[in-house]
């Protein structure tokens, strides 16, 4: 993370992507490899040539996300190229903060926040630099729009260390005066 004017900067650091690199690299050779070395009957070659597309396309997101740059201030939150969005903090309408487990006893995985504003949703994912930041940004907004945060969310927010912000996030989301129709669980 670093300071910017107007705001903070995040960036998918490449320890937490050189998995990925190395998921798509093997991948192909072990998909492509064969169809240079060999001529394999048409059904195989079909099956490899497209397990092969499916690795280049996982190893091109995985470059994209190298070189993504999450730009967050009191403005808004917006990603620069390749894959350029911006969404204005005023126009928020969602806000979803999802855990994925990669073991069954949960000890494992990662969280994902979902932004979204009318048809454009915004995700960043915790292996970001300073996570808890955007997550911090995008809550307060939350709460500044009158959002209702599911209790999943709430939990997820308590679960990352941010106990302060969801138990207010919960007291503003259930109070009488919240606006209605703007619950989380009521977005398109």
């Amino acid at each position: 993370m670093t300071g910017a004017p107007g705001g903070t900067r995040h960036r998918y650091p490449p320890r937490s992507l050189v998995t990925d690199y190395l998921r798509s690299g093997i991948g192909m050779l072990l998909t492509f490899g064969p169809l240079a070395a060999t001529q394999p009957l048409p059904a195989i070659t079909g099956i490899l040539a497209a397990l092969g597309t499916l690795f280049l396309i996982f190893g091109l997101r995985t470059v994209i996300r190298h070189n993504t740059v999450v730009t967050v201030s009191d403005r808004g939150v917006e990603t620069g190229w390749p894959a350029r969005a911006k969404l204005r903090w005023e126009a928020l309408g969602r806000l979803k903060l999802s855990y994925f487990s990669t073991k069954r006893d949960r000890a494992g995985g990662w969280m994902q926040l979902r932004l979204k504003s009318g048809r454009r949703t915004m995700r960043i994912d915790s292996s970001i630099e300073d996570f808890a930041t955007v997550v911090t940004a995008a809550v307060r907004a939350a709460r500044t729009a009158g959002l209702t945060l599911e209790p999943t969310t709430l939990q997820n927010l308590e679960a990352l260390g941010l106990f302060g912000i969801a138990a207010s996030a919960a007291d503003e989301g259930t109070a009488p005066e919240s606006r209605p129709g703007r619950s989380e669980a009521d977005a398109p």
